[in-house]
């Protein structure tokens, strides 16, 4: 199923993104079901290629976390398992186990709030023992549109300082924006940067929602504005 959301505003001597502000509350945390799922199409911005579409579905949901599949849209083929925070935050993302996780929210969210975080990342496989300075921003709602439509969003801003946890070598620098729907308990869209010590870019991707699916979906009406 997918929800669309569209609203106007007349604004005449504030600016919409003033006059928008007072419509909504502070925004609690998520509350994903299993058998929720998001489909992303995937874009190398870099490159200025689509990539893979694909599904993330909510498989489990324990005392560890939410349990995420990673799946093929088209196929249905199972690709790897994510875990993330009650918050969705990730923990386990990529081979990278973060603890805590990674801070890309923190609930409840409203416009201006700030927040920040140190993480530790180990990817045994590779070899990496990452630490991570986090900070974030809540910068505003913004209407976003994708190809599931166009939708009311909290455009949230982090970014993230990391090196070697024992200083050994230089580090990077990532940055996500997202644009997180409260209703879909997900983004719509994420863009995301790493680059190196000095700034040059090593990625810049993006995933914009295609598709959307809840086990207790709201009435399409409540999701309007």
């Amino acid at each position: 199923m997918t929800f669309k959301r569209s609203f106007a505003v007349l604004c005449f001597i504030l600016p919409c993104a003033l006059a928008r502000a007072g419509d909504h509350d502070a925004v609690s945390a998520p509350a994903p079901a299993v058998g929720d799922s998001w489909t992303y199409q995937y874009t190398d911005v870099w490159k200025g290629s689509t990539g893979n579409i694909n599904r993330m579905e909510v498989a489990s949901i324990d005392e560890a976390g939410v349990h995420m599949a990673i799946k093929r849209a088209a196929s249905g083929a199972l690709i790897s398992t994510q875990l993330f925070s009650a918050e969705m935050n990730p923990i386990e993302r990529g081979g990278m186990h973060f603890a805590p996780s990674f801070a890309r929210y923190a609930f409840p969210l409203t416009p201006g709030k700030e927040w920040s975080s140190e993480v530790v990342g180990d990817n045994h496989k590779a070899g990496k023992h990452l630490r991570y300075q986090i900070k974030g921003k809540v910068l505003d709602w913004e209407k976003v549109r994708v190809p599931a439509g166009e939708f009311d969003a909290l455009k949230i801003f982090v970014h993230a300082d990391y090196g070697p946890a024992d200083g050994s070598a230089p580090g990077g620098h990532l940055s996500e924006t997202v644009w997180f729907v409260p209703a879909l308990n997900h983004y719509v869209k994420l863009e995301q940067q790493d680059s190196d010590a000095q700034g040059r870019l090593y990625s810049r991707d993006s995933w914009e929602l295609t598709t959307y699916t809840h086990q207790a979906a709201p009435p399409l009406a409540s999701l309007r504005r």
